[in-house]
């Protein structure tokens, strides 16, 4: 019995060795499965070792969050001074460009970020740090306007959805019908929300977004800081709320392509704080609740992602009690849990995607599927993955924007697993819930389900990654003994890091520098947009167009009905034949940009090209006849064939 005893004191003292022997040899093992079976995830492969071996090697060296000088600083004055020199020059930048960003502004934003960090490192525990959240919450703002305002319309694609049902509420006073809003019908607070600022405000709808979403976003990042402050110190919560607020994942949800989840990610934030904050008043409990019916009333499958990682540090919390026997309020926590299970269950069960469908049956219609006779998507490509045709810079400045997060985060999570750490009771479950959600994210997948669409949950586990990230880049920068050499080594970190995110193309399609084949621009100019008005006012017929150039149709004349319009397929471009006598608005740009082509045989299926000269040449035809031309989008119709006269 002693002896089992001895073991099982060994195994939960040891677990960062344990773990980071098992993540070097699950690495190792995914990259000889691309040299076995050509699996196309070398790069996971090479994340998970590099990481596990880096900590393995330098886990007894690392050291406790300290400044790097005990009393005010002349470089520190020099760093805050610098910020704002540079803030300025990027505005200026900004100013003097449209439709385009300079590769000067990124190198400028990526500055500003590394700046931000290295006067992390001077910060003393009771240090005021307002003007360091000030900066961070400056440098995420104008990220967010330079993605943003860079082009006069919305951007995303789900986007321009969601702003005209908040339209539709601004101009009528009620939530659009369940026929035009869908299963939105019972979730209109993200709606709702951003009408009601665009009608204090008296802004248009792009602004009440950014005015709603963007700066909410932003600043509700500062409960990442609190949590941060608590487990670690100043150090780790400030520089936690800069990573999340660079991180890519979390730019799109917050202002790239809004959806009710945007909202629901900053209700998220605040009921983390309020777990680990640990206050038990009778009035922050109410205010708790009435957040967790905010969010089951704001989206499904955000919510539901919520609910995962509460039961998972909840999880968390109970194997840390049995296993250290740490102090852990169960009653408390099992009832919050089963409120919100309650509440999830009764509004899923009356809630309808469609006519026939609950939300309830949609999420567990696939999963029994999947259980009783397998997945209908399985694949070779599922497993292996996608074959990339990219050069092989470009993908790896790709592969290492998503990567970069979760390299630093295996660090720390094997970081709070450690002997030091381990017995944390906070710590602990943070790190268990980077490990379920992670597993969940990339296992659900596998198994065929795409209704969770578990690409979404990044934002969401970001709050997590951040955390142990920042934890785990302190302790990276603590190796080095010099105070000379720690700045450099964090400014050169975060300057790094900041440039894989910022410059991905999902956040940058005005100037993408890495995958420019493939970049889809669903962003519009103003003659663009123009050129949407004008025909949609003069026509109420079939409108044929590229995509996602029918987002655009979003700022149509209001008497046009948008079903009459759709898109090119591969049919049309490969044969030039176009059935009836549609209206056919061509962009001179989608000779040089990429659009998205819908296969009708293969659904889900979009090829990313552009369109060949021939196909938007051919319009030039006889049969056709130009009725629109502004220089940048042209309108054709066909011509009536007028029936011959025979002489007599």
């Amino acid at each position: 019995m002693e002896t089992a005893k001895g073991y099982a004191e060994r195994f939960t003292t040891n677990l960062d060795v344990i773990f980071s022997v098992m993540g070097f040899g699950l690495g190792l093992l995914i990259v000889s499965l691309y040299y076995i079976i050509n699996l196309n995830q070398e790069d996971i492969g090479i994340t998970v070792l590099s990481a596990c071996l880096i900590y393995f090697v330098f886990r007894n060296k690392f050291k406790s969050e300290a400044a790097i000088s005990s009393q005010e600083n002349r470089f520190k004055s020099i760093l805050g001074i610098s910020f704002y020199l540079i803030f300025l020059a990027c505005v200026f930048i900004y100013s003097t460009n449209l439709y385009y960003r300079p590769i000067s502004s990124f190198i400028l934003i990526c500055i500003l970020a590394a700046v931000i960090a290295s006067q992390i490192l001077y910060v003393r525990e009771g240090d005021g740090v307002t003007s360091l959240l000030l900066q961070i919450f400056l440098l995420s703002i104008l990220i967010r306007v330079g993605i943003f305002y860079n082009f006069p319309s919305l951007m995303g694609y789900d986007a321009y959805f969601h702003a005209s049902m908040a339209r539709a509420v601004t101009d009528t006073g009620f939530v659009a019908p369940i026929e035009t809003s869908g299963k939105y019908f019972y979730y209109p607070l993200f709606h709702i929300f951003i009408s009601i600022i665009q009608i204090i405000g008296e802004t248009d709808i792009k602004d009440a977004i950014f005015y709603s979403i963007g700066f909410a976003s932003v600043l509700s990042t500062v409960g990442v800081y609190l949590v941060g402050k608590k487990l670690e110190g100043v150090q780790m919560g400030l520089l936690a709320t800069l990573l999340i607020n660079l991180n890519n994942h979390n730019i799109v949800a917050g202002i790239t392509n809004i959806t009710p989840g945007s909202l629901v990610l900053c209700y998220f934030i605040f009921i983390v704080y309020a777990i680990f904050s640990d206050k038990q008043s009778l009035r922050y409990t109410a205010v708790v609740l009435l957040i967790t019916i905010l969010m089951v009333l704001t989206h499904q499958l955000t919510t539901f992602v919520v609910f995962l990682s509460l039961v998972s540090i909840c999880v968390g919390k109970y194997l840390h009690n049995r296993v250290y026997k740490s102090y852990f309020t169960k009653a408390n926590s099992f009832n919050y849990i089963l409120f919100f299970i309650v509440s999830l269950q009764t509004y899923w069960m009356f809630t309808y995607v469609n006519t026939d469908t609950s939300f309830l049956e949609m999420v567990l219609s696939p999963l029994m599927d999947v259980l009783q006779s397998g997945s209908s998507y399985s694949s070779t490509e599922l497993i292996l993955g996608p074959v990339s045709n990219q050069e092989t810079l470009e993908t790896l400045l790709l592969h290492i924007s998503y990567l970069a997060l979760p390299f630093f985060a295996i660090g720390g999570v094997l970081a709070w697993f450690s002997r030091e750490n381990v017995k944390k009771i906070n710590k602990f479950s943070i790190a268990l819930v980077v490990i379920i959600l992670y597993g969940l994210a990339y296992g659900i997948p596998l198994l065929g389900m795409r209704n969770f669409l578990t690409s979404r949950w990044f934002p969401l586990i970001a709050v997590f990654l951040v955390l142990v990230s920042a934890s785990y880049m302190l302790k990276l920068v603590s190796l080095f003994n010099s105070k000379k050499a720690k700045i450099p080594i964090m400014f050169t970190i975060i300057l790094l890091f900041s440039f894989v995110m910022v410059t991905t193309p999902g956040i940058n399609k005005d100037n993408p520098l890495v995958a420019k084949d493939t970049t889809v621009r669903n962003q519009f100019k103003s003659i663009e947009i123009e050129a949407i008005k004008t025909v949609t006012a003069k026509y109420s017929g079939n409108i044929l167009m590229d995509s996602p150039y029918d987002s655009c149709l979003f700022y149509r004349d209001r008497g046009y009905d948008s079903s009459n319009a759709t898109y090119f397929n591969i049919q049309h471009i490969q044969t030039g034949e176009i059935d009836g006598n549609p209206v056919v608005l061509l962009r001179k740009s989608t000779i040089k940009e990429p659009i998205s082509i819908n296969d009708p045989e293969r659904y889900g299926v979009n090829i990313i090209q552009t369109l060949p000269e021939g196909f938007f040449n051919g319009f030039k035809a006889h049969d056709y006849a130009r009725v629109y031309d502004n220089e940048e989008v042209f309108a054709y119709t066909k011509e009536e064939k007028r029936p011959e006269t025979k002489r007599p």
